[in-house]
């Protein structure tokens, strides 16, 4: 993807240095891991990529902005309190910036949407595996444009 062109190509779900280290290789320009880790984090600055770690509860948060990061994944996003979870974790971490992820669909969308605090959302309901794997890029074009449609309202 990362050859293409146009597109701005990142790797998911990395979970060690050495995963970053792949994904730099191939052509990742952010890195978006699941859980705060520290070796994850220094290691993209040396490679230069941004990086998205998640965080759920006010000591990750407080960990994140120890290590100098504002913009965190909040994750597993709809079991962890859902959009209430993240306008109370707003409260006393007024700068910091969160991208939900984990059980969000179209549905709900917007109610995460209209947390001042919410930069982004993520979902896998855009891409579904099944698919990926049938090569029907037509299908996951259309639900992406609907998601995009979703949050402009």
């Amino acid at each position: 993807m990362a050859e293409h062109g146009g597109v701005l190509a990142g790797a998911g779900t990395v979970l060690s240095a050495a995963q970053v280290d792949r994904a730099v290789a191939a052509g990742a320009a952010f890195v978006v891991s699941p859980g705060l880790d520290r070796a994850v984090v220094e290691r993209c600055r040396e490679h230069g990529v941004a990086v998205l770690p998640g965080a759920v509860t006010a000591t990750e948060v407080q960990a994140a902005l120890a290590l100098g990061l504002s913009t965190l994944k909040f994750f597993p996003a709809a079991t962890s309190g859902g959009p209430a979870a993240v306008r109370a974790l707003s409260a006393p971490f007024a700068d910091v910036r969160f991208v939900p992820t984990g059980g969000i669909g179209p549905d709900d969308l917007r109610q995460w949407l209209d947390v001042p605090s919410v930069l982004a959302v993520g979902g896998s309901w855009m891409v579904p595996r099944e698919l990926i794997a049938a090569g029907d890029f037509d299908a996951v074009r259309d639900l992406t444009a609907r998601a995009v449609a979703l949050a402009a309202r």
